[in-house]
């Protein structure tokens, strides 16, 4: 399992390729596995579907660290002035909870 550190994106002001200038709060880390595919992507906008497991540590806030699982693994719009530059967004959610161990579902998509 990887060990990541877990940030809250606080403001939205900037698309994902600046969203390192928006406001972002430490909430702590979590382990990850890796990343398994249970649906397959279409060869062109649609990347693919992948279920993994995170853990958190004992103590640390689930609600907070859920949220920022979320804002840290996932990444949103580019910087382009065109569409179909094939950029790769990904989107992740939090879609069970079991104590401290969290189940998450990334989708990938690819603008074309």
């Amino acid at each position: 399992m990887n060990t990541i550190h877990l940030s809250r994106r606080l403001t939205h002001r900037y698309v994902g390729t600046y969203a390192h200038e928006d406001k972002w709060q430490d909430v702590g880390t979590a382990r990850l596995t890796p990343p398994r595919e249970v649906a397959e992507g279409n060869g062109m906008d649609e990347g693919g579907t992948y279920i993994r497991w995170a853990v958190i540590p004992a103590g640390q806030d689930s609600e907070a660290s859920a949220r920022a699982l979320e804002d840290t693994l996932s990444k949103h719009g580019c910087h382009h002035e065109y569409d179909c530059c094939g950029c790769q967004s990904m989107d992740t959610r939090v879609i069970r909870r079991l104590g401290r161990r969290l189940v998450l579902r990334t989708r990938i998509s690819f603008n074309y």
